[in-house]
């Protein structure tokens, strides 16, 4: 009988510790908004990115004007931004890569959606109908 409360007791901080480790994911700083598309960081020039940063996108689309992306997220802390150097190639391609500020060091292995702004974008890309394309995936995607 008197071990029912140390049960008690264990599972209320095992519960207190797992809510404490799995946070929300961030985007540039902020958490995610399901409501609203996230800026998309303007460079000079996109950056190869290290091992640890690059972020693993398992699907992408463009809704109305957002690009979103459901990328592999680790569960607690990570910090996500999608850039571009605003250029289209020669091959009509305008580019993006998303990468980790802060990577997601916990094992947990969730798919997060995330979506980008890509209206500041729309008249360059649909004036010389290009194609979205995320670097470092296969994605390429059509804009109108």
């Amino acid at each position: 009988m008197k071990l029912i409360p140390v049960i008690f007791a264990f599972l209320i901080s095992a519960n207190h510790l797992i809510c404490q480790v799995q946070r929300e994911m961030f985007v540039n700083g902020k958490p995610i908004q399901t409501n609203q598309c996230a800026e998309i960081r303007l460079v000079k020039l996109i950056p190869e990115v290290s091992a640890g940063f690059i972020c693993e996108v398992r699907d992408a689309q463009i809704i109305e004007d957002c690009l979103e992306l459901t990328v592999v997220y680790g569960g607690c802390n990570g910090n996500l931004e999608l850039m571009t150097d605003s250029r289209i190639s020669s091959d009509l391609k305008f580019s993006v890569k998303a990468k980790w500020i802060e990577p997601s060091f916990c094992k947990a292995l969730m798919l997060s959606k995330v979506s980008f702004d890509l209206k500041p974008y729309k008249e360059l890309i649909s004036e010389r109908n290009a194609m979205v394309k995320i670097e470092g995936t296969g994605f390429e995607l059509y804009y109108n």
